[in-house]
């Protein structure tokens, strides 16, 4: 495969290769609600580790990431502390977020890749929506979007006050190895 191939909605796909993510300029950003749908919260948790595997062809590739749950950030010191206790993230024990990818697939000229997304030990089925692949010198950018549900992983405390559902947008940028 060369830097010639396309990837999703005419994004230039990165060369074949093992990369390392970059922790100092990667980030995975959550939007939701809070005070009963009220007030809307942003936030961010940094990446603490990853790894992708760009193949030839594109769906054998694989994808490994690790958040660092510790992290978690919504500028918020008060609500930070609050959502990083038991009940919530409980980052103490659990201080990492993990996904590993299953597949990558290509519909209507964009990638989805699926995989699965640990959270205090509940795994559960993710997609990620592949929204821009940007190669460059040996190193490519990759954004995606994704929601989740945090009663899925076993977080109900807060129900009404704090939303159900999250929106996840992911900057990753990896380094070819």
């Amino acid at each position: 495969m060369t830097e010639r191939t396309v990837f999703s909605q005419g994004v230039t796909a990165p060369r074949a290769g093992a990369y390392r993510v970059d922790p100092a300029r990667s980030t995975v950003r959550f939007t939701t609600r809070g005070l009963f749908g009220l007030l809307k919260v942003v936030g961010a948790l940094a990446v603490r580790e990853g790894s992708i595997v760009v193949a030839d062809p594109l769906d054998k590739s694989t994808v490994r990431a690790v958040v660092d749950a510790t992290s978690l950030d919504t500028a918020s010191s008060t609500r930070d502390r609050h959502l990083r206790e038991p009940g919530f993230l409980d980052v103490e024990t659990y201080p990492d977020i993990t996904f590993v990818s299953e597949r990558l697939v290509e519909s209507s000229g964009s990638w989805t890749l699926s995989g699965t997304l640990t959270v205090q030990r509940v795994s559960r089925p993710v997609e990620l929506t592949i929204t821009a692949a940007e190669p460059t010198n040996g190193e490519v950018r990759f954004q995606a979007t994704a929601r989740t549900d945090r009663h899925a992983f076993g977080i109900s405390k807060g129900k009404g006050a704090v939303a159900r559902y999250q929106a996840i947008d992911l900057d990753l940028v990896a380094v070819l190895q």
